[in-house]
């Protein structure tokens, strides 16, 4: 997703193509939990236009959960209180899966460019509904699997 703020002081917010339909495709999966490093109120005003009055995630954390680590807000998926097995976590900052690598999924930044064929949502969603019903008991050995595939359907290289 690229955010912006525009000069009258409102968000200007271009989600990622595919957001909705990935959201909502895997929600009858997966628990979603929304997982920033930004304040509460910034974060909960693109929650909010991002949900646009439907209910996409079903738990949202903000910086408050984050680790200082050294100046910087990192991520620390251990901190929310589930299965380390259960979890994969997709972000788009590799500081956020250094503390637990072998549950993420690191893709680049989405840039706004509409033009560009950013297919990167619609092959995760594909993926995890795969690693869904394949039953792992422990999706990290799915990540470590399905490695390959990830890195070229999911992983978006810079031309």
């Amino acid at each position: 997703m690229n955010v912006k703020m525009a000069n009258d002081g409102k968000f200007v917010i271009r989600p990622r193509p595919g957001l909705i339909p990935f959201l909502t495709g895997i929600k009858q999966y997966y628990e979603i939990i929304s997982f920033s490093t930004l304040s509460k109120n910034y974060a909960t005003a693109i929650i909010q236009q991002i949900e646009d009055g439907r209910k996409l995630f079903d738990y949202n954390l903000y910086r408050d959960h984050c680790s200082l680590v050294g100046r910087k807000f990192i991520k620390d998926i251990s901190r929310i209180g589930r299965d380390m097995k259960r979890i994969i976590m997709v972000d788009d900052v590799m500081e956020n899966l250094n503390l637990h690598s072998d549950n993420g999924i690191l893709i680049l930044p989405f840039d706004g460019d509409y033009n560009k064929d950013d297919r990167v949502l619609y092959e995760l969603k594909k993926i995890l509904i795969l690693f869904y019903n394949l039953k792992y008991d422990d999706l990290r050995n799915a990540l470590k699997s399905y490695k390959d595939e990830i890195y070229e359907k999911i992983i978006q290289k810079k031309k």
